[in-house]
């Protein structure tokens, strides 16, 4: 592949996350138009002590909008814990060992597969994206 070619790619693939997340966006604003909280997702399937995976923007909509809930964030996860914009205090790189959750949260769901396959190495606990939260509510 010549390189602009290449270029052209990332800049699709780019384009296809930021239409992605416009959709997954709005979808959580209607919901929350409608009075509604992902944490009702989370109180049906009885996860009430959550980790998040990926620790940028979704991830603070995600705390935000668990903030008065029973849910509780009880850690971060991402494989550059130095990058993080996550208002979690407790950030764990994928490396490190993790504590027992109820379920992890992958907020760059658009590397759901890849992410989830490394975090099957880790835990035995369920593992989804947030785009399953958000739309299942």
């Amino acid at each position: 592949m010549t390189g602009k070619l290449k270029r052209n790619k990332i800049l699709l693939d780019e384009k296809d996350k930021l239409l992605d997340n416009y959709y997954l966006l709005n979808h959580w604003l209607e919901i929350k138009n409608l009075g509604k909280s992902v944490s009702m997702y989370f109180e049906w399937k009885g996860y009430k002590n959550i980790a998040i995976y990926g620790m940028a923007e979704l991830a603070n909509r995600l705390m935000e909008d668990l903030e008065d809930s029973p849910i509780r964030v009880i850690y971060g996860v991402d494989r550059d814990v130095s990058c993080t914009i996550s208002r979690i205090r407790d950030v764990y790189d994928i490396s490190e060992e993790l504590p027992k959750a109820d379920v992890i949260v992958v907020t760059p769901f658009y590397a759901y597969e890849n992410i989830k396959h490394q975090l099957e190495k880790k835990v035995n606990y369920p593992i989804v994206s947030l785009e399953e939260v958000v739309w299942s509510v």
